[in-house]
């Protein structure tokens, strides 16, 4: 044992018994994945470097070109038919259900997509919902980041509901 002298008050500072070194190398041996040792039990510290690199490719913005493809898209497939839409019109493979998804809602200005399932629209149709939506989402408070978007409150599908039986 050696005695510490770093601080006031004197410890004890106890070296590693032979033993608690056998110990911990055969707890290492017994549940270590393979390759994660070195022969005399000490840590191979290769194991954890990463055995390659993944080089991320730049993303692709999202342009008028794009945007046009969207808008032809959802006049000949109409909402929800992303991959489709993806694989006739926007070619190149570069963009996913979710990412297309995520623009027809703005180029609709509506968050939620589940009223315009199958729908389909020109380009006039659609940027007359996004008026309406618009419209509708200063009306009623939940016109936010350029779309509507449902509160807590439900006031959206409030408004909706009152509109639809006054529509009938």
């Amino acid at each position: 044992m050696q005695r510490d002298s770093s601080d006031q008050q004197t410890t004890l500072v106890q070296e590693p018994s032979m033993d608690r070194l056998q110990y911990v190398i055969e707890m290492r041996r017994r549940y270590s994945p393979p390759g994660m040792l070195n022969s005399d039990g000490s840590i191979n510290q290769e194991f954890f470097k990463p055995k390659r690199i993944v080089v991320l490719q730049p993303r692709c913005k999202w342009g008028k070109p794009q945007r046009d493809a969207l808008y032809k898209g959802l006049e000949v497939h109409g909402v929800g038919k992303w991959r489709e839409i993806a694989t006739d019109f926007l070619k190149g493979g570069k963009w996913d259900d979710q990412q297309i998804r995520m623009h027809a809602a703005r180029l609709l200005g509506s968050q939620s997509l589940a009223r315009y399932v199958g729908w389909k629209g020109t380009r006039e149709m659609v940027e007359r919902e996004y008026t309406r939506n618009k419209a509708i989402g200063e009306i009623t408070g939940c016109w936010k980041g350029g779309m509507l978007v449902e509160d807590n409150n439900g006031t959206l599908r409030k408004y909706l509901e009152e509109h639809a039986a006054a529509d009938e």
